[in-house]
């Protein structure tokens, strides 16, 4: 099971369309996806259920959130499965090819979980308990170990907007990380501090688990690969070829940061109608040919990245 979270600071890059076409083309090759959404804006959820569905089938008891809450008898691990929902509509596109898209849905109230965990952190550096630290970063991670006997080939998990303790729980528990990014200067100036947050992170974990009874070099899972930068909402002057003032920006950040082949382009007509109908563009019976093109080389290019090999 390959775990990849994708986070940017910045809003409004495509980071939920990213993880929601990504993770529904996979799951349409006939692979099992899991897609975890710990972002309280749940915008990756109400891609694939009505708001009013949230409000009455998911927001009493099965997000994230209860997942958090849930009493931990003797430190014992709640299971993740229970949480797990199946979304009708882009099921009925995936099933026909042997595929699986699961969905642990977030919740408006995360926030409240993340100031709780921000706490345990806080008492933990305090106190000098750094493996107590270690046991808050790890528990979205232990969270997925719950899931392994469902065979999940993907798990994505769509973070918020920020380096807060979920946020770092996610990136702790992933194989790799994606940056989704318009080429852009906000964009890429976010693209760049998030890189020194990823390197301080690291170095923060393999600090904590070289102490105590903590074993030697278990950091090493928790400090996951940057897969790349993923350039969205592009433009091109003509086939092929970007604007110029997108082409540049994309040469810069080439030069210092691993990047995609791939890129998505910006299209209101595919992706910004696709939650209306709670299924992901690339699940679409009308998509266009360049769009469609792009997705399945990005999906192959992420596969590749993280380790998977795409069936012929």
């Amino acid at each position: 099971m390959k775990v990849a979270s994708i986070i940017n600071y910045k809003g409004g890059v495509g980071k939920t369309t990213l993880t929601a076409n990504i993770g529904a083309e996979i799951a349409r090759q006939g692979r099992r996806v899991l897609l975890l959404d710990v972002d309280p804006q749940a915008s990756l959820t109400l891609s694939f259920y009505r708001p009013e569905e949230w409000r009455t089938t998911l927001a009493p008891q099965r997000t994230i959130r209860h997942w958090y809450e849930a009493r931990r008898p003797a430190g014992r691990r709640v299971s993740l499965v229970p949480f797990v929902t199946v979304p009708e509509a882009a099921d009925f596109y995936v099933r026909a090819g042997g595929g699986q898209l699961g969905l642990v849905a977030s919740d408006l109230m995360l926030g409240d979980v993340e100031e709780r965990l921000a706490i345990e952190i806080g008492k933990a550096a305090a106190y000098r308990s750094r493996e107590k630290y270690l046991r808050v970063i790890r528990r979205l991670g232990e969270a997925l170990e719950t899931v392994r006997d469902e065979a999940y080939d993907f798990v994505l998990i769509d973070c918020p907007p920020n380096f807060g303790i979920i946020t770092r729980s996610a990136i702790a528990a992933s194989d790799g990380v994606i940056v989704p990014a318009r080429p852009e200067v906000l964009s890429t100036f976010a693209v760049d501090h998030l890189k020194l947050r990823l390197d301080e992170f690291r170095r923060q974990l393999h600090s904590a688990a070289g102490t105590g009874n903590v074993e030697q070099g278990s950091a090493d899972g928790l400090a996951p690969h940057l897969l790349g930068i993923i350039f969205t909402m592009v433009r091109y002057a003509r086939a092929g070829q970007l604007i110029p003032t997108f082409q540049n920006f994309v040469d810069q950040t080439r030069g210092r940061v691993a990047t995609f082949d791939a890129m998505l382009r910006e299209s209101q007509t595919y992706y910004a109608s696709a939650p209306q109908r709670c299924v992901p563009a690339v699940l679409s019976e009308r998509l266009g040919p360049e769009i469609e093109q792009e997705l399945r080389l990005l999906v192959n290019e992420f596969m590749r990245k993280i380790g998977a090999i795409p069936r012929g």
